[in-house]
């Protein structure tokens, strides 16, 4: 397979990705196939009707012999289903046989981060699209990928925002997440989990949850969307600055549902975050649809400063509820408020719409 020179810019300029281009950032991974495909795949790169005693076939692929059976036994175990492949041997099968990725694509089972990771079943090839910026936008906002374990995580009380989040990682990832009920809590203190539920029917009212997703599928997202997220450090990368428009109105979108407010009373349409490097990022993103943003200011919030950017005037209000929009029903109320508000007031209208 060739190497680009930055092989992440080269995925983050597709609309969608295989899985055969995932290869370079995911060496360590393991997937399961369809094991008649696979045995008709070992014969056909092994040119042996018994691949796992082929040495030749063993020693290309860097698989042990064991002397006394004069067999591979790993291969073997690959054959009856005992054993997942690494995608990195799984790479160098292909390269020797007649199949192509897109074989493999149609016939996978399922792929996971390790020999005794979490599997998740997804389909490729991945569009780059809305709902991944979406999922991207939601961790920026208020999902983690935790530093040491590398989970993927988003928690809110909006049951709308957990319903989205969840759709598209079942669309993406195939997997749904296992969910988690937080106690109720002041702002100071830390999260403590109340109960593992099903569903989302079963979230006592008033209480905030919890998603959490396995490892394989930070390793794809990082393979996308480069490090984006890791503990408490986020950034918008360079490969989500390559990203096509669809892909970052998901990402705008999710991250003003879950950082953004809007206030009708006030005229006020604005984003939030710790770090005003991803806010200036954001404000890019936006003039890409023709929406401009004033400056970035701080304030001082529990002794932190934090930063903020308001949209203001009606072509940007308008223009932001129809092309980027949001999900949150209270923000969509408050934003019809604002438009008519705005529309119908005769300063606003002088200063805004002329």
């Amino acid at each position: 397979m060739k190497l680009y020179k930055d092989w992440s810019i080269y995925l983050s300029m597709k609309d969608s990705v295989g899985l055969g281009e995932l290869v370079p950032h995911l060496l360590k991974t393991h997937v399961k196939l369809d094991l008649d495909f696979l045995n008709k795949l070992l014969v056909d790169a092994s040119k042996s009707n018994k691949p796992h005693r082929n040495q030749e076939f063993a020693k290309v692929i860097k698989c042990p012999v064991n002397k006394n059976k004069k067999s591979a036994m790993t291969i073997y175990g690959w054959m009856n289903g005992q054993r997942t492949i690494p995608l990195k041997k799984l790479d160098q099968i292909i390269a020797l046989s007649s199949h192509s990725w897109k074989n493999i694509e149609n016939n996978l089972i399922s792929i996971k981060a390790g020999i005794r990771k979490g599997e998740i079943f997804p389909t490729f090839p991945i569009k780059i699209d809305e709902k991944l910026g979406s999922i991207v936008g939601h961790i920026l906002g208020d999902g983690s990928i935790d530093k040491r374990f590398h989970s993927v995580f988003y928690s809110n009380s909006d049951i709308e925002l957990l319903k989205e989040f969840s759709s598209y990682m079942k669309d993406i990832f195939g997997i749904s997440p296992r969910i988690w009920v937080q106690e109720k809590k002041l702002f100071h203190e830390k999260s403590k989990w109340m109960k593992k539920i099903q569903t989302f029917k079963e979230v006592p009212k008033g209480h905030s949850v919890g998603l959490f997703y396995p490892k394989i599928c930070c390793d794809i997202l990082y393979s996308l969307c480069g490090k984006f997220a890791e503990g408490r450090f986020k950034k918008i990368t360079k490969e989500i600055k390559e990203k096509n428009k669809e892909f970052k109105k998901g990402l705008l979108r999710a991250f003003f549902d879950d950082e953004g407010s809007i206030n009708s009373k006030s005229y006020t349409l604005r984003l939030y975050q710790d770090r005003p490097d991803i806010l200036e990022n954001l404000k890019m993103m936006l003039k890409g649809f023709d929406i401009y943003s004033n400056l970035v200011r701080s304030y001082n919030k529990r002794d932190k400063l934090r930063y903020y950017f308001n949209v203001t005037g009606f072509k940007n209000y308008s223009k932001f509820f129809k092309v980027i929009g949001c999900v949150s029903p209270k923000k969509k109320r408050e934003f019809r408020l604002l438009i008519n508000k705005v529309r119908n007031n005769k300063y606003f209208k002088e200063k805004y719409t002329s």
